[in-house]
């Protein structure tokens, strides 16, 4: 799947969120989208997973304008892994399952899905013991960890198959211990050949990433500029060659 961005702009009533936003994100690309809070980083992600339009420019799959396809048949093929966990009360198996288009789970069985649960964490075997996919999460997930749901929420998109990852805060709201095994898992999901979408907040996010866009804040550019700072292919050059993402990346002891 390849998407491109070609001079998106979003407002909000008459309050501008994005301005004049151009990228492409190609089949197997792993673009770590890059800037400070306010830059409108999950508002780009937003317009990806079609919760708004942009209010001018076009989005733009496989060269096709976003709204002429139907929407379940471009988000059945994108994953999407955010800080808020969707659980529902039931067991693991129906938690992992949730939201994915019943013909893509025909064939499925439970062997598969544990092959997944094991990939993402070896210990969801000790941890749902003898019910196994049929252990009962609670309401909400209230009978798992946060860093538990996080995986789920991992294996429930990599089990989905899907052309692209949308991931946006997954590990911003764990302690660090947590965000290691959190991001472990989704290190096994970029190692598949799909193209992913990484709204970085926290720069141990990027390590898998091949392609960098960085924002800069609206109230940091010039009257009618784009937003985009720099587009480059390694962290290495974001942090020579963009002042946005080296302030970031000291504040956080970030060195590529």
């Amino acid at each position: 799947m390849q998407v491109t961005f070609e001079r998106v702009s979003l407002k909000y009533g008459n309050t501008p969120i994005l301005r004049d936003i151009s990228f492409s994100l190609e089949p197997g690309t792993r673009l770590a989208l890059v800037g400070s809070s306010g830059a409108g980083k999950s508002s780009l992600a937003r317009l990806l997973m079609r919760a708004a339009d942009p209010s001018s420019g076009a989005i733009y799959i496989n060269g096709v304008a976003y709204p002429k396809y139907q929407l379940q048949s471009v988000l059945r093929h994108i994953g999407v892994v955010l800080q808020k966990t969707e659980m529902i009360s039931g067991t693991v198996r129906e938690n992992i399952t949730f939201g994915i288009h019943p013909e893509d789970l025909l064939g499925v069985n439970d062997k598969e899905i544990w092959e997944v649960l094991d990939a993402i964490s070896p210990s969801f075997q000790r941890r749902f013991g003898e019910r196994g996919l049929d252990t009962l999460v609670g309401k909400q997930g209230m009978q798992l960890s946060g860093g538990e749901q996080q995986r789920l929420c991992v294996a429930r998109a990599l089990l989905k198959k899907p052309e692209m990852l949308i991931i946006d805060e997954a590990t911003a709201s764990l302690d660090s211990e947590t965000e290691q095994i959190v991001q472990n898992g989704i290190d096994v999901a970029l190692a598949h050949d799909i193209s992913a979408l990484v709204v970085a907040h926290r720069f141990s996010t990027l390590r898998n990433c091949n392609k960098f866009v960085v924002l800069k804040r609206l109230v940091d550019c010039g009257e009618d500029e784009s937003q985009v700072e720099i587009i480059c292919d390694s962290a290495a050059a974001a942090y020579d060659q963009s002042p946005t993402f080296r302030n970031l990346a000291n504040l956080q002891g970030f060195r590529p």
